[in-house]
């Protein structure tokens, strides 16, 4: 970890005359939120409304990135996103059903109503959060950037994508934990989820709360929390802005909801929580219809 933060530190240092524009929208009228090692910044755009890191990443930097640098090693959850188990460990961990691992499949109970549909985990890494998905009752597939644990999949009997154009449409949900928050543009994830959506179809995103009521609460854990692994640090006021024109649940919580709120949605309205301090932000949304 130590030797990937230095090659951050320099990379940001020789990208430090880069134009300052936002990744998402490409607007240049930016507002400062944080500093970081001298050379990094944190800004909101004014027009999108997204936090983004400056300097920012390409796109291929980005796939190099998560195809051989990426290690979430800092904490013992995030080991077990990135790190491979061995085939003992694995069947430990299937006949239990990935007990101890957040299971998604309440969520998805709770939005589309039915034991049944097709689900997409974009960005699932190797694959569990599908397999409980499957022993649930769903068609779901994953979706992972990185090969290698995208080809782990098989061992665990998931189909995971690793090319976007392998993906077919029709899916009642595209879920991603985690995930967008690390993605070069994050308005290109939204517009491919939308297509690969059917017309009722519901995107759900997890990903840490850069809201400021968050920053008011915890301060340290704000400004840890963007940087060489989240470049982008998406709040609420992102989240209504980028789904104005759309049905919306947009929540906050420290890892626990109130699945009434989820079912009680009648996925025709908007609705914001009144908590926006929570440690994560809940995004959920139909991009392919539009608010009456």
């Amino acid at each position: 970890m130590l030797k990937q933060k230095l090659h951050y530190l320099i990379r940001s240092a020789l990208n430090f005359n880069q134009k300052k524009a936002c990744p998402n929208c490409g607007s240049k009228t930016l507002t400062l939120i944080d500093t970081k090692y001298v050379v990094t910044r944190l800004y909101k755009c004014n027009e999108c409304k997204l936090n983004f890191r400056f300097p920012t990443d390409s796109k291929s930097f980005s796939e190099k990135f998560y195809q051989s640098e990426y290690k979430a090693n800092y904490s013992e959850i995030s080991r077990e996103i990135t790190d491979l188990p061995t085939d003992t460990e694995l069947i430990g961990m299937m006949q239990s059903n990935f007990y101890g691992k957040r299971n998604y499949s309440p969520f998805v109970k709770a939005l589309i109503k039915k034991d049944s549909g097709k689900i997409l985990d974009y960005g699932c890494s190797w694959g569990y959060s599908v397999f409980q998905l499957k022993q649930a009752g769903y068609d779901a597939e994953g979706f992972e950037i990185s090969l290698a644990r995208a080809k782990f999949g098989e061992k665990i009997g998931v189909k995971i994508h690793h090319l976007e154009t392998s993906i077919h449409t029709g899916y009642d949900l595209i879920m991603s934990s985690h995930a967008i928050e690390h993605l070069p543009v994050v308005a290109e994830y939204i517009k491919f989820a939308a297509a690969k959506l059917t017309r009722e179809g519901i995107l759900m995103t997890f990903c840490p709360n850069g809201s400021p009521e968050f920053r008011r609460r915890e301060p340290h854990n704000f400004h840890v929390n963007w940087g060489l692994l989240h470049p982008n640090y998406l709040d609420v006021e992102f989240a209504i802005h980028t789904f104005k024109k759309n049905p919306y649940l947009i929540l906050t919580d420290d890892w626990r909801y109130n699945f009434e709120i989820l079912e009680e949605w009648d996925g025709k309205s908007q609705y914001v929580g009144e908590k926006l301090n929570g440690q994560e932000l809940l995004i959920i949304a139909k991009p392919n219809v539009i608010v009456k």
